[in-house]
């Protein structure tokens, strides 16, 4: 439901058993028809004639579509506060893209190995980012998609506190109260930030916190989950030991951790770096750099602005690394790099160059600051940072020569 591969696979199955020829509406054409659908609902909610074969026919092919194809849903009924303000449906920012094409080619590998009678273990992702890239949205687009369209799916949304496990509750009631009538499930049990129950759908997730007194999500299994904030959480080990279990062996896996980075040789980061060095054989990691989407971070230079030379080593290694990361080489733009240079300035004076690099970084390497003051100023540490270079690799001969 996430690659376009696996889309299409489970479009023709569902085609070729129905007899019925599923449509693709594109999201103008979808509101119109929202919007006249809506209007056949009085105010006691109840409908003011019969559809006709058409309606029918529309509904139900929305509802099949929906269920086999997350982008399909996503773009056109999960509703959320765009990051402009506003409810409505935003486009997907490209830093969003990017973690969608991973899960994608997650899900492909794991039907490949289906195919040849292999055992799966999920997608199971380590997201590590820069900030406010819309990774939580996504997460809980992910998360409400399969809620909403899939029969006996259990489901945690879990965070560092009430506060921020709230906040993912608000999420999921503005998607679930805000989808049209043919496609909002009933709803049997809601229990603000603790418990939502689809009873016909018999699909129910559940929210906690990293403080609570017993382990997250112990004598339970979740076939969906969404932890953030992660690098925060008060006893970030549970997450492993406790929560991982939890998480079953299973085509219908997908749990999504989220965190930036919170200062070096925690959890965390040793997290990251035994992913990076393959010691994890069910979770992969996925980082996403301040760069990622065009649109968020950028601010129009004077006309007599100047790059800097930290400015100028930092696009350089952004060229660099950025295929790595994003796909393609990167290299930033005028209003980027200017946006750059003046909010690392900002934090430089308020001696806080290391909240900048975590919260703004470029590579997962820099991202993982000493949360602590040293002998060395964070700015002669970042200098030579960005003066370093990859290594290339070379071979030594042993072979003599005549």
């Amino acid at each position: 439901m996430y690659s376009p591969i696996i889309v299409e696979r489970s479009q023709s199955k569902v085609e070729a058993s129905t007899g019925v020829k599923l449509t693709r509406y594109d999201i103008d054409e979808v509101r119109s028809r929202v919007e006249s659908l809506d209007k056949l609902v009085d105010d006691d909610g109840q409908f003011t004639r019969d559809f006709t074969d058409s309606e029918r026919a529309f509904m139900r092919n929305e509802r099949i579509l929906s269920a086999i194809d997350y982008r399909y849903w996503s773009d056109r009924y999960a509703q959320l506060i765009k990051d402009q303000g506003g409810l409505g449906i935003a486009s997907r920012w490209e830093s969003q893209e990017i973690l969608l094409a991973y899960i994608g080619k997650l899900e492909e590998e794991m039907y490949d190995q289906l195919a040849r009678g292999e055992p799966v273990d999920g997608i199971l992702i380590a997201l590590h980012k820069a900030r406010q890239l819309g990774a939580t949205q996504e997460g809980r687009k992910l998360c409400m998609h399969r809620m909403t369209t899939t029969k006996h799916t259990r489901l945690m949304g879990a965070s560092i506190d009430d506060d921020k496990v709230l906040e993912l509750y608000d999420r999921d009631k503005l998607i679930l109260d805000n989808l049209p009538f043919y496609m909002r499930p009933s709803v049997g049990f809601d229990e603000k930030a603790q418990h939502i129950f689809l009873d016909k759908l018999g699909s129910r997730i559940i929210y906690q916190t990293s403080n609570q007194k017993f382990g997250v999500g112990q004598g339970r299994q979740f076939d969906v989950s969404h932890l953030t904030e992660c690098a925060s959480w008060e006893y970030p080990d549970r997450i492993e030991h406790d929560f991982l279990p939890t998480v079953p062996q299973s085509v219908r896996a997908l749990s999504l951790w989220e965190s930036t980075a919170q200062g070096r040789g925690n959890w965390w980061h040793l997290l990251v770096q035994k992913i990076q060095k393959g010691w994890s054989r069910r979770l992969r990691l996925v980082f996403i750099p301040w760069y990622a989407e065009k649109s968020k971070y950028r601010a129009a230079p004077p006309t007599d602005w100047t790059p800097s030379e930290e400015a100028l080593k930092h696009a350089r290694r952004v060229y660099d690394t950025s295929e790595r990361y994003v796909g393609k080489e990167v290299l930033l733009t005028r209003e980027q790099l200017y946006w750059w240079q003046s909010t690392r300035e900002e934090y430089y004076r308020s001696n806080n160059l290391n909240l900048f690099y975590t919260n703004y970084c470029a590579t997962i390497e820099e991202s993982f600051q000493h949360s602590t003051k040293s002998c060395f100023s964070h700015d002669v540490m970042e200098y030579y940072r960005a003066s370093a270079f990859e290594g290339i690799p070379y071979r030594i001969s042993t072979e003599v020569l005549t």
